[in-house]
């Protein structure tokens, strides 16, 4: 049995996600695993400063602000691996000369929430109505330190017992896998690696599914209040 009580190592938290939840953004978005939650708001294209300037393409934003206290080494660090992922997925020359933010709040951070923070950046994206060549979604697993077993979308609790941590995201289009982001840390072998890979790209599968169904259930809302106006 697990913290969480899941039974199996490869039973995933339950997904919930919602999309324009803010008044003051273009776009938003939360995503949770479980206990994990983030809220993502997105603000462009909007006028660009002259020193971040690109003039054949977009320029993309990363912010991400700690469930508590102040931002730290943690959170740039994410900053950088969320835009390094998400970057290439916009269709930046389609807004060049502009900046695109994306803000990301931690609510709580049970384990995942590099996957999570992901998920919730590619609603927000579609609420916002941002060019994208394809939806990314991501998932993280661990390899237990005891008995090396891959263990899916951990919590903290688990993440104590980790000899390593793999985080993968991939496109809703590639026949496949086409991954736009691997993320790992601790050690591992060549093999363990690639075992998660796989693991993860199986997985990605239920989270591309899920987001397809709230970006169709957004759709389907809106669509309902235009016909009862």
């Amino acid at each position: 049995m697990r913290p969480d009580r899941r039974t199996e190592n490869t039973q995933l938290r339950n997904f919930s996600a919602s999309q324009n939840v803010l008044n003051q953004a273009d776009g938003s978005a939360t995503f949770e695993f479980g206990e994990t939650s983030v809220m993502v708001s997105v603000v462009g294209p909007v006028e660009v400063q002259m020193r971040d300037e690109k003039m054949d393409e977009a320029t993309v934003e990363v912010v991400v602000r700690p469930d508590k206290g102040v931002a730290t080494t943690k959170e740039k660090l994410l900053e950088q691996t969320l835009r390094t992922a998400i970057e290439p997925v916009i269709l930046g020359g389609m807004m060049p000369r502009t900046l695109i933010q994306i803000v990301v709040q931690v609510l709580k951070d049970d384990g995942s929430v590099l996957a999570a923070s992901l998920n919730g950046i590619t609603l927000a994206l579609l609420d916002g109505g941002i060019p994208m060549k394809f939806m990314i979604a991501a998932m993280t697993c661990m390899i237990d330190r005891k008995t090396e077993e891959i263990v899916m979308d951990p919590t903290t609790k688990e993440l104590e017992n980790a000899a390593s941590v793999h985080t993968f995201a991939f496109d809703n289009l590639s026949k496949t896998p086409h991954v736009l982001l691997s993320d790992s840390a601790g050690e591992f072998t060549q093999e363990q690696y690639f075992v998660c890979h796989d693991k993860c790209y199986e997985a990605v599968d239920k989270v591309h599914g899920f987001l397809r169904v709230a970006v169709d259930s957004k759709k389907q809302k809106e669509y309902q209040q235009l016909m009862d106006e």
